[in-house]
């Protein structure tokens, strides 16, 4: 895996934290040079301290879905990089409410950074892809975008639409250089519960103590996603649990979501 990788541009959208940052440790491991993306560039520049300086790393600070602020980052990583092999679309915020109880706001918000700011991000990142020989466009979806989970009602819009963008995508620049990956990774503890609105504040400590204790360590998930992406995996799905809710979501979707709803005061975080 580590010579596919090697001296490879690797660009990957919030990763101050959570996945994000997990990747960029992953890739650097395999020898990538990193441009690393995020509002949060205090967070940036610690993971390029915590890394070091043995492969060339930049930071850059924007909000994916400030489309004035992305092209002058891809203007950046074009001047220090001169290139773009593999785009990690990861950057996403989440809201943890019911429908009817969430402002008009922000749903919006969780719908510009989890779907408008990876369309964004496709369109001025991609022809900088279609010129690399072996490219991957990565998009990183969510379980939620299978099932529709109580009190994820942006969240999983958000993620939805991203994974019917890459089913486009990956049919429009079918033949071409560039390979789309989505990816359907399992629960774990990104931190993005913390950072996100939520009903209250002791069922947030809740969904977060949940991840810890069931979710899948971050690392590992990394380390799975790099190994599929090098092989050009189109649906990459992490995890037996994120197997069979891919299969029971298209096979029974009306009897898994009957079950969701008989049983969804099981789920205390909601």
């Amino acid at each position: 895996m580590k010579k596919w990788y090697s001296n490879k541009v690797v660009v990957i959208t919030g990763a101050a934290d959570g996945l994000g940052r997990a990747l960029a440790i992953e890739l650097y491991k395999q020898g990538c040079d990193l441009a690393l993306l995020d509002v949060n560039l205090a967070g940036l520049a610690q993971i390029k301290k915590d890394l070091g300086v043995a492969a060339k790393i930049t930071i850059h600070k924007a909000d994916v879905s400030d489309e004035d602020e992305l092209v002058a980052a891809r203007n950046e990583i074009l001047v220090m990089h001169g290139q773009v092999d593999v785009f990690i679309n990861n950057a996403a915020i989440s809201a943890s409410l019911p429908f009817m109880q969430m402002d008009t706001r922000t749903f919006r918000d969780v719908v510009e950074t989890n779907f408008i700011g990876a369309m964004l991000c496709a369109k001025h990142f991609l022809p900088l892809l279609q010129k690399r020989k072996d490219s991957r466009l990565v998009n990183i979806s969510s379980d939620f975008a299978l099932m529709g989970f109580p009190g994820k009602s942006a969240y999983a819009a958000s993620k939805g639409a991203l994974s019917a963008f890459s089913n486009t995508l990956r049919t429009e620049l079918a033949g071409t250089r560039t390979k789309i990956c989505l990816v359907i990774p399992p629960p774990m503890d990104t931190g993005i519960v913390k950072q996100s609105a939520h009903i209250d504040e002791e069922k947030k400590r809740a969904e977060a103590a949940f991840l810890r204790r069931y979710g899948m360590p971050i690392g590992r998930v990394a380390r799975r996603i790099a190994q599929q992406v090098k092989r050009g995996k189109y649906r990459i799905i992490i995890g037996a649990m994120m197997y069979w809710i891919d299969v029971a979501s298209r096979l029974f979707p009306s009897a898994l979501h009957a079950y969701i709803g008989r049983y969804k005061k099981k789920f205390d975080f909601l």
